[in-house]
């Protein structure tokens, strides 16, 4: 494939729920399908100030992974109390709960697309039920040709309010030079056709075998385009991971 210049653009999405604004027809996950509440129930919608930002995946009794971007605003940390975590449910207007948020930390190495990883720790810990459920991390990294699941919330079309609804695809972990270049920690997933993550997926996860193997970071011009979108390999950081949830 030849490639042509290209522009990587994060995935974060502040929108309040429900509000109309004039955004492409890529912001969701492209050519997803509906989840069900059971289906899914490490993940989570991180909110902040009571709009919709990101998406996260609950890693332990009082602890999300989400994307460092998502908890920062530029190189400033956002503060905690103003996030909230919507889980156990797969639907934002039904069921489930918003969790409060004790602290947020972001890689101390992030910026310009490296290191886009961060841990965030609840007040109060979930209480675990088929809704809500921890996800086991990836301690290797995916072959090459493994297919990940994707998820997460976006909205629906151009013109369109943000989805209340959870929507998934499968990708597939390919080797891509365009990913790969922006930083060493990083899994590249691609499919043919117009498949991905998009703006408001950020900080999702890509799930293989079961276990998270990656956290939604960017993609590259667009949406479902000709460019593997770019996921925080978590293999990569798992020990940095590990160090929040002693």
């Amino acid at each position: 494939m030849v490639r042509r210049s290209s522009v990587v653009v994060g995935l974060v999405l502040v929108a309040f729920l429900g509000t109309v604004l004039s955004v492409p027809i890529w912001n969701r996950i492209v050519g997803g399908q509906l989840a069900e509440d059971t289906q899914m129930p490490y993940q989570i919608a991180l909110f902040y100030q009571g709009s919709f930002r990101c998406g996260g995946s609950i890693i332990g009794d009082r602890h999300v992974l989400t994307a460092a971007h998502c908890v920062m605003d530029d190189d400033v940390l956002l503060p905690a109390f103003k996030f909230g975590v919507h889980a156990g449910s797969a639907h934002l207007n039904a069921g489930g709960k918003l969790f409060k948020v004790r602290a947020v930390y972001p890689h101390e190495g992030y910026g310009n697309f490296q290191h886009d990883i961060a841990v965030m720790e609840m007040k109060e810990p979930f209480a675990f039920d088929k809704y809500i459920q921890p996800i086991e991390l990836m301690d290797e990294e995916v072959p090459l040709g493994g297919e990940v699941v994707i998820s997460g919330y976006g909205r629906v079309g151009s013109n369109g309010p943000v989805s209340p609804a959870l929507l998934y695809t499968s990708m597939f972990v390919v080797e891509d030079e365009n990913c790969n270049s922006i930083s060493e920690g990083l899994m590249c997933i691609d499919k043919e056709g117009s498949y991905g993550a998009c703006n408001g997926d950020s900080g999702g996860p890509a799930v293989y075998d079961g276990k998270l193997a990656g956290v939604a970071n960017f993609i590259i011009d667009q949406c479902g385009g000709n460019f593997a979108d770019g996921y925080a390999k978590v293999s990569f950081y798992l020990d940095w991971i590990r160090q929040f949830l002693e």
